[in-house]
């Protein structure tokens, strides 16, 4: 495989990703759109199981895939080429048949083969990562991600089981949504995001002391299991499994403490970057640092029936880690390799996003609060409306960042 093929399919793929993000955030705003108009043709749950399946299958788990391959891996061969195929065409697949139909045979199907297609690509990547001469604490890290994101299936195929025998179990539902988010997010997408970053630091010797680092990714890495089970004194369990869960909600905690001394190490590496890369990266470490706290701070019952019974709340944790950390750091690891350009368009669109995560989260959050305190203002509909609006704004003209970056690269080489 030539150094330049492969650097043609990473182009490609890390293109496709972007585009899926910004169907990604037309979606969010067409949500945001059905709870301010009436718009008959659309039904609000199709919108939002496509809307999730395809950030979590079209968007992150794409570009976690492509930059695990070309990061870790020595590139995309045919075969991975064919399994990021596999990716793409199932996350569509997800993406169309939730907007027709919702919860259906064909939905079931794409969503289905989207798992085992999952699991085909931790087998052939983890089978190539073992002939890499990658950091070892990287290779783990790596490992344990794709293991979280294959075991986090047990979710969906509890739910098809519930589904199956019409069991109206309100609480395994719900164990079996948070287990599968759990996972996604706490296992897959961080552990994943922190190989990237850490490989990144490790290759430019700027990390003083490995051992630290180490020791934080081992930490951070032992808190998803034990931190899963603060999801579940949402329905007040036993006194074991609160166990388990301050143990996890303890980790956490330790995690952050490990992980501060490194953030100097971090500043050193974004340093010599540009200023767009260093703002993407800072507010993605803040959301890491943000959402290690909140979680270990749900072991109190006071914040933590608060939090599993407010929808708002919920939503703004989930879209700081997806939004806040998770996509800005994608973004800033696609600006450093080069795939975003370094012009003016760059910097104005993503700050163009960066403005609409910070005003989505922003009123997430302060929403929540207010249902909290038994107000809630009229005005949140509309504002975040608004703050949807420029995330679909931000969100097409980085792409359109990409394709003006790659047509310049493409008539530098053959003009």
């Amino acid at each position: 495989m030539s150094f330049i093929n492969s650097a043609s399919k990473k182009q490609k793929w890390i293109g496709i990703s972007l585009i899926n993000l910004s169907i990604v955030a037309l979606l969010g705003f067409t949500l945001r759109s059905k709870i301010l108009f009436n718009i008959p043709f659309l039904d609000f749950k199709h919108v939002l199981h496509a809307h999730s399946h395809f950030a979590f299958g079209g968007w992150v788990s794409l570009a976690l895939f492509v930059l695990l391959s070309t990061e870790l891996l020595q590139g995309i061969d045919a075969r991975m080429n064919r399994v990021l195929l596999l990716v793409n065409i199932n996350a569509w697949g997800m993406l169309i048949s939730f907007l027709l139909q919702g919860y259906g045979l064909f939905s079931i199907i794409f969503s289905t083969l989207f798992i085992f297609v999952s699991y085909y690509y931790t087998w052939v990547f983890l089978k190539a990562l073992q002939k890499t001469e990658t950091e070892p604490i990287i290779k783990q890290m790596a490992i344990w991600a794709l293991l979280y994101m294959s075991l986090s299936s047990i979710g969906p195929y509890t739910l098809a089981y519930l589904l199956a025998t019409k069991s109206g179990n309100v609480i395994l539902y719900k164990d079996a949504v948070y287990t599968y988010l759990h996972l996604q997010y706490n296992g897959f997408f961080t552990l994943a995001i922190l190989a990237l970053l850490f490989n990144k630091i490790i290759k430019h010797s700027l990390l003083a002391d490995k051992h630290r680092a180490k020791r934080f990714l081992t930490i951070v890495n032992a808190t998803v299991i034990p931190s899963l089970f603060l999801c579940y004194l949402w329905h007040y369990p036993t006194t074991y499994v609160r166990i388990v869960a301050i143990t996890g909600s303890i980790l956490l905690i330790l995690s952050v403490v490990l992980f501060l001394p490194l953030t100097k190490n971090i500043k050193v590496f974004a340093g010599k970057e540009t200023t767009p890369y260093r703002v993407l990266l800072a507010l993605s470490i803040v959301a890491l640092i943000l959402k290690l706290t909140l979680q270990s701070l749900t072991i109190f019952p006071t914040i933590g029936d608060q939090v599993f019974n407010n929808r708002p709340v919920i939503i703004g944790f989930l879209h700081l880690v997806l939004l806040g950390f998770v996509t800005l750091y994608l973004l800033a690891h696609f600006l450093q390799l080069g795939y975003l350009g370094n012009t003016t368009l760059t910097s104005v669109s993503l700050a163009i996003f960066v403005t609409g995560v910070l005003a989505n989260e922003l009123l997430l959050m302060t929403q929540g609060l207010e249902i909290m305190f038994m107000t809630n203002s009229r005005l949140f509909p509309q504002m975040l409306w608004y703050a949807a609006i420029v995330l679909v704004m931000g969100s097409i003209l980085i792409v359109a960042s990409h394709l003006k970056t790659q047509y310049s690269k493409y008539n530098a080489t053959f003009h």
